[in-house]
């Protein structure tokens, strides 16, 4: 038995490799599809950089399940990374870039499968192959979607994927808290999302510190939060505010402090 409650609600380990494989395969075909200009999709990057940085994220996640550790010790300083991978770039035809995202995905799904044990992520941070692996599928979700909606592309984003990166993305969610966005701040807030009751959690803020625990907990807490998976995951990768979903009834809050509900994707720093 797991000593970890959090890691033990990670996903099965067939179904998110089946799901990240998928995902990747579709990212690419997307890539494929990007024409001869190279329009900005998300902060900085435009979508060829976007593309760059999920086949080097693959590689990176390839040299971790070989032994290498993350050089990162924080999260944040996987940004610079990703920067010099972008600017090292050389081929940024659409069918190369493709093509590398093809060929990491094959060298990392391989190394994937061969896996037993943990891998060292960012910061340090121990993270099972199927942690890693739905962190995988949530970047090509996610990226996919930046990506889509700079081409006027139709992109899916399937609620039962989400939910698997919910369950994936748990361990790793205290290693972004906003320190300065949360000092002060004491809250707990029941999160549950629609279709997958056994993942419902409990966010336990604390003056700058995030702890993540399975639900329910005899602690009294402060906000109920339900939501749509596929809402919840655009939310918390900082590509919607909580707002726009909740008025079409995606994302619902009620207790004591509902407002905790919409506050919560602040107090998180963006993936």
């Amino acid at each position: 038995m797991t000593a970890d409650p959090v890691a033990a609600l990670a996903p099965d380990r067939d179904v998110v490799a089946g799901q990240a494989r998928e995902a990747v395969a579709r990212f690419a075909a997307l890539v494929r599809r990007i024409g001869p200009g190279d329009p900005p999709a998300v902060g900085d990057w435009s979508v060829r950089d976007v593309a760059v940085h999920v086949a080097w994220a693959m590689d990176r996640y390839t040299d971790f399940l070989g032994g290498t550790p993350s050089p990162a010790t924080a999260v944040e300083q996987t940004a610079t990374f990703s920067a010099a991978a972008i600017a090292e770039a050389t081929d940024r035809t659409p069918e190369g870039l493709a093509r590398a995202v093809d060929e990491a995905g094959e060298r990392y799904f391989a190394a994937a499968a061969r896996a037993e044990g943990p891998v060292t992520w960012h910061a340090g941070l121990s993270l099972s192959v199927p942690a890693l692996l739905g962190l995988t599928l949530g970047e090509a979700l996610v990226h996919g979607h930046d990506v889509a909606v700079a081409l006027g592309e139709p992109w899916e984003l399937p609620r039962a994927w989400a939910r698997t990166v919910f369950r994936a993305a748990l361990p790793a969610l205290p290693l972004y808290v906003d320190a300065a966005a949360t000092a002060g701040v004491h809250a707990r807030i029941d999160v549950r999302l629609r279709g997958d009751p056994g993942a419902r959690v409990v966010f336990d803020v604390a003056d700058g510190t995030l702890t993540v625990r399975p639900a329910p907990v005899a602690d009294p807490v402060d906000c109920h939060l339900w939501a749509d998976p596929a809402a919840f995951l655009l939310v918390f990768y900082g590509r919607t505010t909580p707002m726009r979903p909740a008025l079409r009834g995606r994302i619902l809050a009620w207790g004591r402090r509902p407002w905790l509900g919409f506050a919560l994707p602040g107090y998180l720093r963006r993936p």
